[in-house]
Order: C-alpha cells, then structure tokens, then sequence
C-alpha cells in the first residue's frame, strides 16, 4: 500500500469515524424528574453538538418544565463538566472519557467500565456563562468558531493561513455548508484540493 492510499483512508477512517451518545435531559428541568426517555444516536467524531439541538428540543419537548426554551439555548455537561460546544465531538470524547485514569493499572483484573454508549447531560437553563460562550439562533458564533479553528490548522499545518484566508465568501459558505450537511468527501470542493494535500513524513 501506497503512502498516498495509506493517507487517503486514514482520512475517510477519521471522516466516517462516529460516536455512540446516550443524551439524557437534565433532572432539573424535566416534568417528570429523571423519567424521561434518553436519546441516543451514533454522532460523527467530527461534526459539532450544537447540530443536535433542534432535533433534542423537538424530541425532549413533551418532558420540558419550559418547552417555549428556545433550541439554541441548549448546552451538555458530562459529569456535571460543560462541554465546549464549539470542538468537534469526537475531541471532547477522547478528551473526557476516551484515555484512561492516571493509575491505570493494566496488570489489574478489574475490568474499567465501558465509557460508550457516551452519556451527556442536556440542559437548556441556566447557562454556564463563566465557562462556555453562548451560541446565538442564527449558528454565526459557532461558524465563525469553526472558520478560525480551520485557520489555526491551516497555519499549523503549513506554517501559514494564508490558503484559508484567501477563500471567496462563496468558498467559505460552501466549505461551512459541507460541514453542517456531512458531505462524504470535502475535498471533492474544488477550493479544497490544493488545502488538503497529504503531508508525507
């Protein structure tokens, strides 16, 4: 196998790579406490939660104490921890529960519990101002969060921005766009072909 096929299915891998989520409302803000029915759903690593929202609003209505909360209000916790909602899931996976404790004794037994299905904490009040920036209806915050993030690989990657930042505002919607709608190949955009190119060691 060529390095070239090597790198262009370790893309698809990482592309088509999902994560199982067990989404549960949180207990303060259901009718009928912790009653209600948990969604669940295998999620892509690298699409973003705040996707989620209208389909978890819609979906957990029936339990809400408030059910006129609007859909993009909505934030996670794991463990009581608010989730950036501007990294993409697969990130805060491995970064929450994807590596083992610190005293990871691998000699032992005693088998860790499975950290999948992933169970999140969804809550549409009282929103942890002091730790996570609010996204607004219209997703402008968390499309200008995922431009920059793209910016800070480009510049990482190449040691410059400068292919990034040379997008038409055209390029840029469509690039955006392919995120939201998970298009199976991002580099079939034209503009993306020349950003993506396989770095080979």
């Amino acid at each position: 196998m060529t390095s070239q096929t090597q790198s262009v299915s370790l893309q698809d891998a990482i592309w088509d790579g999902s994560v199982p989520l067990d989404i549960r409302l949180s207990p303060q803000e259901c009718r009928i406490y912790d009653q209600s029915d948990p969604y669940f759903i295998h999620y892509p690593r690298l699409s973003y939660l705040p996707f989620l929202l209208p389909r978890l609003h819609a979906f957990f209505s029936p339990f809400l104490i408030d059910p006129g909360v609007a859909p993009h209000e909505g934030w996670f916790s794991y463990e009581d921890v608010p989730l950036k909602w501007h990294y993409p899931l697969g990130l805060l996976y491995d970064l929450f529960s994807g590596a083992p404790p610190a005293q990871d004794d691998r000699s032992s037994p005693v088998q860790r519990p499975s950290t999948l299905p992933w169970r999140l904490t969804l809550h549409f009040t009282d929103w942890p101002g002091d730790q996570v920036v609010q996204p607004d209806a219209e997703g402008k915050v968390l499309h200008d969060a995922f431009i920059n993030s793209v910016k800070e690989a480009d510049f990482l990657r190449n040691g410059t921005a400068k292919g990034i930042m040379s997008l038409s505002k055209d390029d840029s919607t469509q690039l955006w766009n392919a995120v939201q709608q998970r298009m199976a190949h991002l580099t079939l955009l034209p503009f993306l072909r020349e950003l993506t190119q396989p770095i080979y060691l």
